[in-house]
């Protein structure tokens, strides 16, 4: 039974039995997929990078839901279900590829009495299988200027330009500061700063050093800077941290975890503050 089979073809009578074992089939089916792709995901720069970009992109999907689309549609920019499509006057395309998420259910007890939460596969597709491909819209585009505005209010800290620094920019976390070093290009201002910036959020939120979360800020900085349009051609993923390699699934889905967090945390404030400073749209601008 393949994960996208819901449900038999045919005009038999509904067999709740056969329904309920082909659903826990694909959930199977589905957390295999999960942990196939986490653990190519550790070793392969590449594979590493294809996910990074989905959860860049859907930073509101949860960690297992952004691998799930990176094993089956690394392209896609906006998934719904065929339903909520159809509500919006969409139609989705009689062959088109269907990507198996997982939604939460119902909540239950464990043994030990902690509670859990049981999840159910979904079917989604993305805007480029259905009748609304034409009208897919680019993000608007940011300035370097407004970006890096919007990165410096969204840091938890202040930035202090410097005449000598070593680095680009650097948080120096016993100060409590990011240093910026003066006269860098709009660009590598950005990416320097969305590196500092989730240190910083990483020393806050999880009391972590900035040698500690070092490769997951720049994780961060990558799905920032590739989110709004930035060059990312200079982020090097072929040499993974080594402690990745042969990582138990989990401890590895829970550093992907914080680097989402982290990320949805530096894109809210960011959204917040380029929302807060748009300038009026005038009267013209409004026909």
């Amino acid at each position: 039974m393949s994960i996208y089979d819901v449900f038999s073809g045919g005009s038999k009578p509904f067999d709740k039995a056969e329904w309920a074992a082909q659903k826990q089939a694909q959930r199977k089916e589905a957390y295999e997929l999960i942990d196939n792709t986490c653990a190519e995901m550790m070793t392969s720069g590449d594979s590493f990078r294809q996910y990074l970009d989905v959860q860049g992109r859907f930073d509101r999907y949860s960690v297992a839901n952004a691998i799930l689309v990176s094993a089956q549609m690394p392209e896609a920019t906006q998934l719904k279900d065929y339903n909520t499509w159809k509500q919006s006057r969409v139609y989705v395309n009689k062959d088109a590829q269907k990507v198996v998420i997982l939604e939460p259910s119902k909540e239950y007890t464990r043994e030990d009495g902690t509670k859990g939460i049981s999840y159910n596969t979904k079917v989604v597709y993305d805007i480029s299988e259905t009748s609304a491909k034409e009208r897919m819209q680019a993000q608007e585009p940011k300035s370097m200027r407004e970006l890096v505005s919007a990165l410096i209010d969204a840091s938890p800290v202040p930035c202090v330009p410097v005449d000598e620094l070593e680095l680009p920019a650097y948080y120096d976390s016993s100060q409590q500061t990011i240093f910026v070093k003066k006269g860098l290009s709009e660009e590598v201002l950005f990416i320097t700063m969305a590196k500092e910036v989730s240190a910083a959020v990483y020393d806050f939120k999880y009391n972590e050093s900035r040698d500690a979360s070092d490769f997951k800020s720049f994780c961060v900085a990558y799905m920032v800077s590739s989110r709004y349009g930035v060059d990312t051609k200079g982020f090097d993923f072929s040499r993974l941290p080594r402690e990745y390699d042969g990582m138990d699934t989990q401890v590895f889905k829970g550093e992907l975890g914080t680097m989402r967090d982290v990320l949805g945390e530096v894109q809210s404030d960011m959204y917040k503050s380029m929302e807060k400073n748009k300038p009026a749209r005038n009267k013209e601008q409004e026909r």
